[in-house]
């Protein structure tokens, strides 16, 4: 990805050099088409917002998406801007540990989680053999959504070429996959020979997965509505053809995962398990660079 967005960035560049020492064209409607069809690579730092206490967000992911934007004239100044792109995501969050409080797992042999059955887990499951019950300690998410944003697109008059706006609206994400990956406080790892059943400590090296697939415990909807607004500037190349950038805030208003987790679980003292509350509320910005025809 970071190859895609060098060239394209590349590519920006060089045309502007080649058009550095031509002047605008004089004609503004090639500026303001009634509609216009271009291209952006969006570099996208990105991060997750917990909405209890069971969790807490825990650092950024360095995102990127690309896709296609798609421009309609309602006015001089407003334009409606639309498109379709994908856009890869992800954020950290850190689950609460401590003498009271811990989040439990059970891993399969194969490596997947066991669904817990009203927020608990059976001695058969959690002593089944090469089952492994485990403690969470953080998790790394990482997702592929589809985008269509619905934005108006307010705009200056053009100043030597380049024209500014302010953009404000909705985005519909649609969830085209789900990954995690999880590091472990600890692990207990039950082993099955004959009628006898050992359990044994997980060492430090092996507490950690990467790659799970957290489709079955993601929201039921696999769609996400938020909010996306931000700033930035076209510099006309000629004709219609102009450079775009902008920086956008971009803020979920749905859940990526499950309200309640069907495999972990939340162990308080005294003992109570409970399945996990999950409200996780993706927050980005997004620096898109672009080329509108």
């Amino acid at each position: 990805m970071k190859k895609i967005l060098f060239t394209f960035i590349s590519l920006c560049l060089l045309s502007i050099s080649l058009k550095a020492q031509e002047a605008p064209s004089e004609k503004q409607s090639d500026f303001d088409k009634k509609f216009r069809f271009g291209i952006r690579a969006t570099p996208e730092p990105t991060w997750y917002k917990s909405d209890n206490n069971n969790s807490t967000g825990a650092g950024a992911y360095f995102g990127f998406g690309f896709g296609m934007i798609m421009e309609f004239k309602l006015s001089k100044i407003i334009h409606f801007s639309t498109g379709i792109g994908g856009d890869f995501e992800g954020g950290y969050i850190n689950y609460r540990n401590d003498p009271t409080f811990n989040i439990n797992a059970v891993l399969t042999s194969e490596g997947e989680y066991v669904e817990s059955k009203d927020g608990k887990f059976s001695s058969e499951v959690q002593l089944a053999n090469g089952n492994t019950q485990v403690i969470l300690k953080d998790r790394k998410y990482k997702t592929t959504m589809v985008t269509i944003p619905f934005l108006l697109k307010m705009m200056t008059e053009e100043y030597s070429g380049a024209r500014y706006f302010a953009v404000f609206g909705g985005e519909l994400g649609i969830r085209a996959g789900i990954k995690g990956n999880d590091t472990y406080v600890s692990g207990i790892k039950a082993t099955v020979n004959g009628t006898s059943t050992t359990t044994a400590y997980v060492p430090d090296e092996d507490l950690s997965k990467a790659n799970i697939n957290l489709s079955k415990d993601a929201s039921l909807v696999p769609l996400r509505l938020g909010m996306n607004l931000g700033l930035g500037t076209e510099y006309r190349l000629g004709g219609s053809t102009s450079l775009m950038f902008s920086v956008n805030y971009f803020q979920s208003f749905t859940n990526l995962m499950r309200k309640d987790s069907k495999y972990l679980v939340k162990a308080t003292q005294p003992a109570v398990y409970d399945p996990l509350n999950q409200g996780y509320f993706m927050r980005a910005i997004r620096i898109n660079i672009g080329l509108l025809f």
